[in-house]
């Protein structure tokens, strides 16, 4: 059997309606994202507009003392990333929400071909989810205005801005053959 990877372009307009999904990945109260609140908010207001299917990822920690445990001070959804009644909400453990989810299963079932990708992080959940959802079959798009990664200091101590690695995710993203564009050119044909 051939690979079911491959990516099929989806125009702005189609964007919000079936049979593309909208996932809403790990936007939690902590750590504070700034940044994401307008975009998000125009994203979702636009996409709640459509009849395109909107699913809010929640990754939590298993570990009992983690500050990433459900419950937990900070977990809760940032106000502009709040699930409304009849949106999906799938909660993971790990960075791919396929894994010991039904969330594959649940996407074809609803005749699910196209995912918008935004959340947070874009070197882990976000591309790890892309990447996997390409394989299943599924076309991508990665929102690079609605995402964000952190900085980091490698093992050399070199420090890497948020700003440049996040950069570096949508290029690698890209170079897969994921869709990147911003909130606004995805939104501004619906």
């Amino acid at each position: 059997m051939a690979p079911r990877c491959q990516v099929l372009p989806l125009h702005p307009h189609e964007a919000r309606d079936a049979p593309a999904a909208l996932l809403v990945v790990t936007m939690l109260h902590t750590p504070a994202r700034p940044e994401l609140v307008a975009p998000l908010t125009a994203l979702l207001d636009d996409w709640r507009g459509g009849e395109g299917c909107i699913v809010h990822i929640r990754r939590f920690s298993r570990e009992p003392h983690s500050p990433g445990r459900s419950g937990h001070p900070g977990t809760e959804a940032m106000p502009c990333a709040v699930p409304l009644p009849g949106e999906r909400v799938v909660t993971t453990h790990t960075d791919d929400a396929f894994v010991d989810t039904d969330l594959d299963s649940w996407l074809h079932r609803h005749g699910i071909s196209h995912l918008v990708l935004a959340g947070v992080t874009t070197l882990g959940t976000i591309s790890t989810l892309a990447r996997h959802a390409q394989c299943l079959g599924f076309s991508v798009t990665v929102l690079a205005d609605a995402c964000a990664e952190d900085e980091l200091t490698d093992r050399s101590g070199v420090h890497w801005q948020a700003e440049t690695m996040h950069g570096l995710g949508l290029a690698l993203l890209e170079r897969q053959g994921v869709e990147v564009l911003s909130v606004e050119e995805l939104c501004r044909d619906c």
